[in-house]
């Protein structure tokens, strides 16, 4: 448990770990399991609260492949996420989506064996008043698409395991640009 400057605590159940550790063993097992993505909001800032969150989970999770999705620029800003990140090696998560003041740098250092990718699209307009759908209604064009597989394929290069998920779902947007990518990567 973890208490924040305002009282609130912050718990992380024993038993809903062992379920969720139950839940993942066939995949593990069978060597399906290719890595666990923890996604945290903009509103997760680098602040002793949250990194203690953080740092609990990387701790919990610590037997499994993870990937770290930040979003807020306090995390980009701050050499000591990289270093916590690498010293565990877990992987921070490179995303696209809208660029805001408090976004997170789109340049953030490899951490570990792994590359992770997270395309959510560059709807911006609707980003922050969207729902779920409309915030991620954004189709990749061609262009883009051949931009990203080169950011893609530099890094893939180094790693020893690369992960490309989009999250644009909007009417199918997402597996036919991840199709796209394929081809842009030919590995199909």
């Amino acid at each position: 448990m973890y208490e924040e400057s305002t009282g609130e605590a912050a718990v992380i159940s024993q038993n809903d770990v062992d379920l969720f550790r139950r839940s993942l063993e066939p995949l593990a097992r069978y060597g399906k399991l290719g890595a666990l993505l923890t996604q945290f909001p903009p509103s997760f800032k680098n602040d002793g609260f949250w990194r203690q969150i953080m740092e609990a989970v990387i701790r919990t999770f610590s037997e499994y492949r993870l990937a770290v999705e930040l979003r807020h620029r306090s995390w980009s800003d701050d050499d000591n996420t990289a270093r916590l990140l690498r010293e565990n090696n877990v992987t921070w998560v490179k995303i696209d989506e809208p660029k805001f003041q408090s976004s997170i740098s789109a340049e953030v250092p490899a951490t570990s064996d792994m590359a992770y990718f997270r395309f959510h699209g560059r709807n911006k307009e609707m980003w922050w008043k969207g729902d779920s759908e409309t915030r991620y209604k954004y189709p990749y064009s061609d262009i883009e698409i051949h931009e990203l597989a080169e950011e893609v394929r530099a890094v893939a290069g180094e790693a020893q395991y690369t992960f490309t998920l989009f999250n644009n779902h909007w009417q199918g947007y997402a597996p036919r640009n991840a199709i796209d990518m394929k081809k842009a990567l030919k590995l199909c």
